[in-house]
């Protein structure tokens, strides 16, 4: 009988895994994203929530509703997953997060499997399949714990056991779990390819077959596509030939000046332009901007987002908070205090270093930016593979307005709204521009050229206003 090999939620469900030969895959983090973002769930939860996040629910079943290979699509599973209620964990579209405590902490890991409710349908799923079979249950980072804890708890110690990233660097704290007894632990960890969502409608054409997704310490393979999200001093160091064969590069950084003046993870200076220049012509590039390295004040954060969203600047793909991770350092002035000596499965550790943004003003400032920026600039849905090979949106033609493909009109209880799914905001319609704007979100050709010259310029800058329009230059 072949062993079963259980993909967990939450994991990043635009990439699959390559399981080796005899084992089945059973991924429940792809059942969980289908089952979540089906159109017709959304439209029934919109009955049940409070009106702002109806119109949200609405927007989020439309988009779904009309598919199509975009970051506006990827918003409305997002929304979906938001809008999944559960007493131990928060869902977002990259991320879980526990209700009470943190993943670094196995007691409060522990407390939330036993209370979580989102993945039910799920681990029923991974009950019926595993019988009398060898289960291994792959954890690659600290978002799959819940369910992974969950199903150990269901299938049995003597009858699952853990594998992945997240395993094989903690795997001596994970022995010490009592809950886990018995449960054989294992660093091995399959290959993962970026799933083709899309290959129909996708701008940039199909996903080339099997293109490997590389993050963190992984590297591409001696041969074939791959795309990847790693730190500036990795991509700097890949070789020109590893390069050519890129399909999409996510580079994060904790400063940006130019491409040649680039700081990375590790607070090393590193000169990106022979990657650039190394990668395909259709290998979208982006960038990661983190906030609050050590000694980067609010200042490097400035000058890093206008280098990076300013005319002809590569492309910003978001930002999140800095945290040094255990058993990294710093080639600036930074003082490690190590992790929390109450979190057994720890991942970060704490720093002291002069100019340096508190943590908590760091996130404050991440808030800032994304909040800024997004009426009209063309940031990741979150930190998905396939993010990284979508690229940007297309832009007008010359002097033409473009409709915002995370936008949508939506009827609420006290009508018609333009729904941002990227900004997270809705406007309220003009009932006599409603049928006007329904059919410019349905892309129709010539549908302001009626309109006077004033009376056009003025529902173009009300719509740019609310971040669903962009103009043709």
């Amino acid at each position: 009988m072949t062993e079963l090999l259980i993909v967990p939620a939450l994991t990043d469900f635009t990439t699959e895994v390559i399981a080796p030969p005899g084992t089945e895959v059973l991924d429940l983090n792809a059942r969980m994203a289908t089952r979540l973002a089906d159109p017709a769930r959304l439209r029934a939860e919109a009955h049940r929530i409070d009106s702002a996040e109806e119109l949200f629910a609405r927007a989020a079943a439309a988009s779904l509703e009309r598919g199509g290979g975009t970051a506006g699509h990827l918003r409305a599973v997002g929304i979906a997953f938001r809008l999944a209620r559960d007493p131990a964990v928060r869902l977002a579209l990259d991320d879980l997060e526990l209700t009470a405590g943190t993943t670094q902490s196995s007691r409060d890991v522990l407390a939330a499997a036993s209370r979580c409710r989102v993945f039910e349908p799920e681990l029923e799923a991974a009950e019926a399949a595993a019988q009398g079979r060898r289960v291994w249950v792959l954890v690659d980072a600290d978002q799959a714990l819940p369910a992974a804890f969950a199903l150990v708890q269901r299938l049995g110690p003597g009858k699952s056991a853990l594998c992945g990233r997240f395993v094989a660097r903690h795997a001596g704290a994970l022995r010490h779990v009592p809950e886990l007894a018995g449960v054989e632990l294992r660093g091995w960890s399959p290959d993962r390819v970026v799933r083709d969502l899309w290959p129909a409608e996708r701008p940039t054409g199909p996903v080339p077959r099997r293109t490997a997704w590389v993050t963190g310490g992984g590297m591409p393979g001696r041969s074939g596509p791959w795309a990847g999200w790693l730190n500036a001093e990795r991509a700097a160091a890949l070789a020109q030939g590893v390069l050519s064969r890129c399909r999409g590069l996510t580079v994060t950084v904790t400063g940006y000046a130019t491409l040649a003046t680039v700081t990375g993870m590790d607070g090393t200076p590193v000169d990106l332009r022979p990657v650039l220049d190394a990668l395909p012509a259709s290998a979208p590039m982006s960038f990661e901007l983190v906030v609050g390295a050590p000694g980067f004040d609010e200042s490097v954060v400035e000058q890093s987002v206008h280098a990076l969203t300013g005319n002809g600047a590569q492309r910003l793909a978001g930002l999140r908070p800095y945290r040094m991770e255990c058993g990294s350092g710093w080639g600036g002035e930074a003082l490690c205090l190590g992790p929390d000596p109450v979190h057994d499965l720890a991942r970060w550790t704490r720093f002291e270093a002069p100019r340096t943004l508190p943590p908590e003003d760091a996130r404050a400032l991440v808030a800032t930016w994304l909040d800024r920026l997004a009426p009209r600039a063309d940031l990741y849905p979150g930190r998905l593979a396939a993010c990284t090979l979508i690229g940007p949106a297309v832009s007008s033609p010359a002097g033409g307005v473009r409709w915002d493909d995370s936008a949508e009109v939506v009827t609420g209880p006290d009508g018609a709204h333009v729904v941002n799914l990227r900004w997270g905001r809705a406007f309220r319609l003009n009932p006599r521009l409603v049928p006007l704007v329904r059919r410019l979100a349905a892309h129709e050709e010539g549908v302001l050229d009626a309109l006077p010259g004033a009376s056009r310029a003025r529902l173009v800058t009300h719509l740019e206003r609310a971040g669903v329009v962009g103009r043709g230059r």
